[in-house]
């Protein structure tokens, strides 16, 4: 801590590349990259460190954010998601930072200071504080003519917009009044926020393609693509990410053409008659990673199940339940090769188990699927990540309960003691998942598990009417149209209830009464 007071600019260098060394992880380029600025605080040189370790940093979190911010993504990918609490730590490093070249009038270091904090408050889901700094950094990056710097904080605020084109869709948002309307507003609001946003990307791209930096261009032209998905312009999204494609091809980039890809898949995804469209996609993205010219020791397991796992989903979204889990346990195979962090692993064996349970739920075998999801919570403990734990419990309460209720509608003689003892604890458990949630105070969190909480109520409800006996059926009749209308209580019924306020003076006779 002294050594901080003394030279606040080699703390904050130091902080940055330790961050940049931790979040840089299977970014060869970067971590070449740091070696000389470790040598320059390593000799005490923060003056010269400092500025290069926040725009090294400030790369990073460009390309973990831009990795895992999608509009519609066939399997989650935040295991790169930088997280709330290195995030927090990019947000202090820039603010920091910001001040030292304010002071030293380094406007460069500004720039990127500004850079850094618009995808760190991004990561923080602030959008109002991303923006500014990102629209700061494009100016001070124009103002010095720095082409590269303009077109990344151009990138910044596209990416601001994507991200609130994907906030602000509650599920509870269909429960309130007048919920129409309200939707048709947000609608509205989104859509502004997407054509901000590819307003914004086609300008980097434009500059991308200037300064014949081809890499960043298609990286660019996904953004544009996800956009275009946010705006419901599946046509524009594909041919944007054909686009991208095509530079990433001839740049020789497997891992490139898989993102546009899964953009392509996610894309078809979006409407059921071009799923089969997007079973191909998924197909051209595994042959890419277990192509014929691959040796097994030189395949990436991680990305060959991730493969895998997109494939099966596209097989249940079309109800090839057998081809889906076929191919989800096959995935299953390839994480249990990979060489992955507790937090890859809990994203993605863990999310590839919530798949295959939520397939075996689907064919009615809810027992077989529970220990799946059983799995799937405990890596996300592993990985002591708390908001996924609680969603992963959610899921499995939701999945095995809906399950369950199919089976006893349709064969109610397969619905056991246990059955209902399962059920129960179902209750427990997702109780148990809103309460984590309400922990970390996550609001979009807590509104999810509401609205799956809302659908196993209704779904319980449906089926005990319709496994039941009325306990008193009401008729009641209309005296000017002499029609009669049935209602049904399945509960104690309040006396002042059976009376129809809309229909004053209406009639009433029970079943019991021979009522026609």
């Amino acid at each position: 801590m002294g050594e901080a007071s003394s030279d606040p600019q080699l703390h904050v260098a130091r902080l940055a590349v330790h961050l940049s060394s931790d979040l840089a992880q299977r970014m060869e380029d970067v971590q070449q990259a740091l070696k000389p600025i470790q040598g320059l605080v390593a000799d005490g040189k923060g003056a010269e460190a400092m500025p290069l370790a926040v725009q090294t940093l400030s790369v990073v979190a460009k390309r973990r954010v831009e990795a895992t911010l999608r509009f519609h993504p066939v399997i989650p990918l935040t295991a790169a998601c930088i997280g709330k609490d290195a995030a927090g730590r990019c947000a202090w490093i820039a603010r920091e930072s910001l001040q030292q070249c304010l002071r030293d009038g380094n406007a460069i270091g500004q720039a990127y200071a500004q850079l850094l904090a618009g995808y760190a408050y991004i990561e923080l889901t602030d959008s109002g504080k991303a923006l500014k700094a990102a629209t700061a950094s494009e100016e001070i990056f124009k103002a010095q003519k720095n082409k590269p710097g303009e077109a990344a904080a151009l990138c910044c605020q596209s990416c601001v917009r994507l991200l609130r084109v994907m906030a602000g869709t509650s599920p509870q948002l269909t429960l309130v009044e007048e919920k129409d309307e309200k939707l048709k507003e947000l609608k509205k609001r989104h859509e502004i926020e997407a054509k901000a946003g590819v307003s914004s990307a086609r300008a980097a791209c434009s500059i991308y393609s200037d300064i014949d930096d081809r890499m960043s261009e298609a990286s660019c032209l996904t953004l544009v693509g996800e956009l275009m998905l946010a705006k419901d312009d599946v046509d524009e999204a594909k041919t944007a990410a054909r686009e991208a494609r095509d530079i990433f091809q001839d740049l020789e980039d497997p891992y490139g053409e898989a993102r546009a890809l899964n953009l392509i898949l996610s894309a078809n995804m979006l409407h059921e008659a071009d799923a089969v469209d997007a079973l191909f996609a998924a197909k051209d993205v595994l042959w890419l990673f277990r192509g014929n010219d691959i040796l097994p020791e030189e395949e990436d397991k991680k990305a060959i199940a991730d493969a895998l796992h997109c494939q099966a989903k596209v097989h249940f979204s079309i109800g090839e339940l057998a081809d889906a889990r076929e191919v989800a346990e096959e995935s299953l195979k390839y994480y249990a090769q990979a060489q992955m962090t507790p937090k890859e692993a809990a994203y993605g064996q863990g999310y590839a188990l919530q798949t295959l349970a939520h397939i075996l739920c689907a064919e009615l075998s809810p027992d077989e699927g529970l220990p799946h999801s059983e799995r799937a919570v405990e890596l996300f403990a592993t990985a002591q990540d708390q908001r996924g734990e609680a969603m992963a419990k959610a899921i499995l309460a939701y999945q095995d309960t809906m399950s369950r209720m199919k089976q006893l509608e349709d064969t109610p003689q397969a619905f056991t003691e246990q059955s209902n003892a399962r059920v129960t604890q179902n209750w427990t458990v997702i109780d148990d998942a809103m309460v984590m949630m309400r922990e970390i105070r996550n609001q979009e969190g807590e509104d999810t598990i509401g609205s799956l909480i809302y659908e196993m109520n209704q779904k319980v409800g449906e089926i005990q009417k319709k496994m039941s006996t009325p306990t008193k059926t009401v008729w009641t009749v209309d005296r000017v149209t002499r029609k009669a209308k049935q209602k049904d209580y399945y509960e104690p019924m309040d006396p002042a209830d059976p009376v129809d306020p809309a229909e004053p003076g209406s009639e009433l006779a029970t079943a019991d009464d021979g009522a026609e």
